[in-house]
This record gives structure tokens, sequence and C-alpha cells, in this order.
């Protein structure tokens, strides 16, 4: 009772979306499955593999009307290579062939959530956003069925949708957005005012459009996604040896999250060129430039060559650094290798400039291992993968303070992790900026380190005895 009123609650029926009394029509309601319709229209993969005639053929009429569109459909939708390129045609073809007021087009993302790509209205109907009846988008893409309602409204089995009610749902068609058995996506269509808009044909029309447009949708994604992998990989070139950004795309390193800020035991490697200010001062910018890229060349080639990440060039020094974010065991061997290699190249150089009667140049290296914070630093607008801490400062001031000319100076950590992999000499203890107790350094003696340093294998270790290249 409210008040003097008295309501007689009645329960609905159960429904029951698995039985087949739900494939009838007593409310204006058609129900298709996907499979049904390949049958009837032939685009049964296995019947026309093993060319069986298709079973329940639909109307001869019918069938022509709708290959006649779908030749026209894909010779249009092969055009278009970009993802929202493809759904703006679909979209377009589909308000051509079909009496609709109003489109939403759905894509579903890796998680399976119903993601809103494209809305369309036909000319002179005012803009609005389109309800999603999340019934009837749950009915088409789980069950794989095609839905046309007369009137939605008035159909027990789609009531329980608040959007069909609230938004006044009248004619409308869903269909899935299928591609052999996998579901990307769906259409619906509708028309908010008039009943009985459309027809079971306009049903099988629609139906047809999507699964051409699914293998369209689908090709311009798998192109959507070279690309960002592309601009991916050319962003970890930017950083990465080629042999650890090939592992990655690959997909044998899976732990790798540059986005996490970690601790980690790595090498870091400074590198300079010595009296650099005074070589610039008797050159001009485009001189400078020129000279800077022979030496960047072969510290990057030198770098990458044993699975060190570029950090970043700083005037004429380069930072690099081991074992992130790939984790490296033998990350300060390979960083002492590429300080040699560096070296060698730097030689090589030399003996170019010789020729050409320009003096040879002389490059410092410092490198040290030890524990240092990884990962990207920086604001929203620009971050850059990097390694922050003591570890590094130390390294930086081996380079600047400690190495003379042509020498390649490491740590007492560093010694400690190669010890007996490389000739070194004992150059004394140095006071380091920031820290209380000298320090010992070494320099890694010219014992025949190969120019370029051999490919790493999956394991992320060197061979033990490199042959020189």
């Amino acid at each position: 009772m409210i008040g003097s009123v008295q309501l007689e609650i009645r329960a609905m029926p159960k429904v029951d979306f698995s039985d087949e009394s739900l494939f009838d029509n007593p409310s204006g309601t058609v129900i298709r499955r996907i499979s049904d319709f390949n049958s009837e229209f032939g685009f049964d993969v296995a019947d026309i593999a093993a060319k069986k005639p298709a079973k329940d053929a639909a109307p001869q009429v019918q069938r022509e009307k709708i290959m006649a569109v779908l030749i026209q459909v894909a010779k249009l939708l092969l055009q278009y290579e970009e993802l929202n390129a493809v759904l703006n045609a679909v979209m377009d073809i589909i308000f051509k062939y079909l009496p609709v007021d109003r489109g939403l087009l759905i894509l579903f993302d890796e998680a399976g959530t119903p993601v809103p790509r494209l809305t369309k209205f036909r000319e002179g109907f005012e803009g609005q956003d389109i309800p999603i009846s999340r019934n009837i988008l749950k009915m088409v893409a789980e069950q794989q069925v095609s839905l046309l309602t007369a009137n939605a409204l008035e159909d027990a089995r789609l009531l329980g949708g608040k959007s069909i009610a609230i938004h006044g749902i009248r004619s409308a068609m869903c269909v899935p957005l299928w591609n052999r058995d996998r579901v990307i996506g769906a259409v619906q269509v509708d028309s908010p005012i008039h009943i009985g808009s459309f027809t079971e044909e306009d049903l099988d029309m629609l139906t047809a459009l999507a699964n051409f447009a699914a293998v369209a949708i689908e090709r311009a994604q798998l192109s959507e996604k070279i690309e960002q992998e592309k601009k991916i990989r050319a962003k970890l070139e930017r950083y990465h040896s080629p042999g650890v950004v090939d592992e990655i795309v690959k997909g044998a390193i899976t732990t790798i999250d540059e986005s996490e800020i970690r601790s980690a035991e790595v090498s870091i490697l400074f590198a300079d060129i010595s009296g650099f200010t005074t070589i610039s001062e008797t050159k001009k910018p485009e001189e400078v430039s020129e000279f800077l890229s022979h030496f960047f060349s072969c510290a990057v080639e030198a770098i990458f060559a044993h699975g060190g990440t570029l950090d970043k060039f700083i005037g004429d020094a380069v930072m690099a650094f081991f074992g992130a974010p790939l984790a490296q065991t033998d990350h300060a061997a390979r960083a002492v290798r590429a300080g040699v290699t560096m070296r060698h190249l730097v030689d090589g150089w030399n003996a170019e400039r010789a020729a050409q009667g320009l003096p040879a140049v002389k490059i410092r290296v410092g490198i040290n291992s030890g524990l240092a914070v990884a990962g990207n630093v920086g604001t929203e607008k620009r971050v850059d993968y990097t390694v922050l801490g003591s570890s590094v400062n130390i390294a930086s001031r081996l380079e600047s303070g400690v190495a003379k000319p042509g020498q390649v100076v490491i740590s007492q950590n560093t010694w400690e992790m190669v010890n007996g992999q490389f000739s070194v000499e004992a150059l004394g203890e140095f006071q380091m900026k920031g820290l209380t107790q000298k320090m010992p350094v070494y320099a890694v003696l010219d014992d025949g380190a190969p120019q370029t340093a051999p490919r790493s294998t999956s394991n992320g270790t060197i061979p033990s005895s490199p042959t020189p290249s």
C-alpha cells in the first residue's frame, strides 16, 4: 500500500539466456547467433574449406545484395592504415547503407573493458551522448549474437538495463565486431524516436559489415602496435646496446621496468677529452661539432658493444653505466672493457688524424662500481633513465680529478670485482671530495683488449676469453 493505493507486485519470468526460446521473436526482438549467420551466408570458414553448401541459405536476393555491398566495403577499408581513419570509414559505411539515427563503435581494451571509440549522428539529428546498454553489450559479446529490438522498452528480456529506460532506447541493433572466434568490440545503432525502424535484413547487413570491419580494425590495430613498438625501440636504442634492445623486443627480457625506481649494483663510466677547452678555442663551431661527433661515436660504440646503457653527453664528456636496467653480474668487467675499447677506438681515430697532420686526441676514463638508484628521473614533461648516488659522483671525480690523458682508472670497488681479469697498475690513494678516507685507485694497462667487443650472450655474460676482431 502507498497511502490508499494498493500495488500488486509480480515476479518477472526467469530468463535463461542459454535457452532456445531466447531466439523466438514474441516482442519484435531478433537475437541471431553469429555461427548461424556464418552458415546461412557462407561465411563459415570450415564449410568454405570443405566446399560445403551453406546450410539454410539466406534468400538469394538478400545474399547478392549483401555481397555486393561487402565488395565495395572491402575495397574502401583496404585504403586505410590508421585506426581512426578505419573507424570513421566503418561508421560512414553503416550510415550509408542502413536507416540509423545514431551510431556508436566500441572496442574492448586488453582487460576486456568496453571503450567507446566513435559516435556519429545523422545529419540534422541533435548530437548527444549515445547510451550504452551494458545488458545488450554483454549479451552480444559473451554469447556472440547479433541483436535487433523493435522497441527495447517493451522487451522483458532487456529490462534491468537502466540505460534502456533512462535514455528511451527504441529501435536498436547491436552486433559484435568479430573475426573468427574473437570479439574485439561492438557496433550499436539506434533510433530513439521511431519504433520498428530496422528489419532482419538490416540486421544481416550490419552483421556482415561488422565482420569485415573487425578484420580492417584488427589490421589497423596491428599497424598501430607496430608503429608504437618502433617508437619504443627507437627510444630504447638511444640508451641501450642493440643486443639488450633485441632481447627486450623479443621478450627474452621480461623483468625490466624502466618506470621503476630501484637500487641496483652498477658500474658507472665517465669519459672526456683531455684539453678540450683549448682545442675548441681554435676551431669554428661546425668543426667543434664534427670533432665531438667523432669522439662520441667512439664512446657509444664501445659502450654499446659491451651491453652498457648510455646515460648522457655532458659537454665533451660521456656518462654510461652497466648493470641496469638489465642486471649484469659482470657489470664491472663490462665497464672496464668498454673503457679499454674506447681508448683503442680513439687510437684508431688518431691514426687517421696523424695522416692529415692533426694532433692526437687523448681521453680520460674513470670507472666506479657500487650501489646506485636507477630509474626514470625528471618531471612530468621530461624524464631520463639514469642512475644517482655517491657511486656516480666517485666515478665522475676519478675521470676529472685522477685520470691523466690516455688513462683508464678504476676504483677499489671495481678492482675487487675484476681482479685477475686485467693488467692494472696501482696509482696510490687519492682523497675524493665527499669522502672522509682516501681511496686506492688503479690504472688499467693496455693488455691487448679487442677494439670491438664480443657479442654478449643471452644470459648477460661475456665470453671469458674474447678474441680480438
